[in-house]
């Protein structure tokens, strides 16, 4: 089976572990691995915005090095924020001359810590920004397609309404990142359409959940969340599919406190992408993590049949 290096990052490694369980399982039944790196560390999440300030790229531009020198050029992340902090952090080091030596300065220091290692002969080069990062999602439109995905369904989404929530950080900026367009993006609707379940259009699929607001203006992400989730059931949407971790709690596990802000506001399951993708593929439901989600998702699986597994 084909292998593609693989970075988890924190998150998928800890509270989502069953997002990136559901992806390593739904990729097996597309016929390749996802490779976890042997030894990551955390990306940091959160890239720098001032040029002046690169401490922040360091730890990114180590782990795209060891991919590298590892005898790889394709990098997958899953989580959002990973994606955005790898795939600017490449985009820095190739486009910026001052950046790229600065951050191989600070990467050299590693030689004298390395050079205690009997057995690492390997020797030192410059990192140039040489390896690729791609998400998931981009993944199995470019390299598979999203038609070979249909073609190996085991359980159709056919009946199931499902709202794409991009968020704002796996698009933007688009110069940097280039995966859709942050404006009018189609890989999450293509993407609902290959497993055959319905897209549907609302208007604040790219707007922000409030993110880390969560914790420093919780109130301000309430309110973010309460107009994102409405709006998609207003429109018809039978659930939600995500791909970032912080995301998903913000949609998910906050829809308790919408409840108890909003009276009028209903409910509505929230998935990760992988999970549908995995179902689809037929991996059993007791793997898919659904006990760990605050909505309960069962409304949106009777709508499928609950699974049982339809093209079989």
């Amino acid at each position: 089976m084909a292998k593609v290096a693989y970075y988890p990052g924190c998150a998928l490694n800890e509270r989502s572990s069953h997002l990136d369980r559901s992806a390593r399982d739904a990729t097996e039944k597309l016929g390749f691995e996802l490779d976890e790196l042997e030894s990551w560390t955390c990306c940091g999440a959160v890239p720098p915005v001032s040029k002046e300030r690169i401490m922040n790229l360091i730890a990114p531009s180590r782990i795209l090095k060891n991919v590298r020198d590892s005898g790889r050029d394709m990098l997958i992340t899953i989580c959002d924020f990973c994606y955005n902090t790898l795939k600017r952090t490449n985009f820095s080091i190739r486009t910026d001359d001052i950046i790229r030596k600065r951050v191989n300065a600070f990467l050299a220091d590693d030689t004298p810590t390395r050079s205690y290692l009997e057995d690492d002969t390997t020797p030192w080069r410059d990192y140039e920004g040489e390896v690729k990062v791609v998400h998931l999602m981009e993944y199995l439109r470019d390299e598979l397609g999203y038609s070979g995905i249909t073609e190996k369904l085991k359980r159709s989404l056919k009946g199931l309404k499902i709202a794409p929530y991009y968020g704002c950080v796996m698009l933007r900026p688009f110069n940097e990142i280039q995966l859709d367009s942050p404006e009018n993006p189609t890989i999450m609707e293509d993407f609902i359409r290959s497993l055959e379940a319905e897209p549907v259009n609302y208007p604040y699929r790219t707007e922000c959940c409030g993110s880390y607001l969560s914790v420093s203006s919780p109130d301000a992400s309430t309110r973010l969340c309460y107009r994102i989730l409405s709006s998609a059931m207003k429109n018809g949407a039978d659930a939600i599919v995500v791909s970032c971790p912080l995301c998903f709690y913000n949609l998910d596990s906050r829809q308790k406190v919408v409840l108890d802000a909003y009276p009028d506001f209903k409910t509505i399951p929230v998935f990760y992408f992988t999970q549908l993708l995995s179902l689809a593929l037929g991996v059993e439901l007791d793997r898919q993590g659904f006990e760990r989600h605050y909505v309960d998702v069962s409304p949106a699986l009777e709508k499928i049949g609950s699974g049982k597994g339809d093209k079989e």
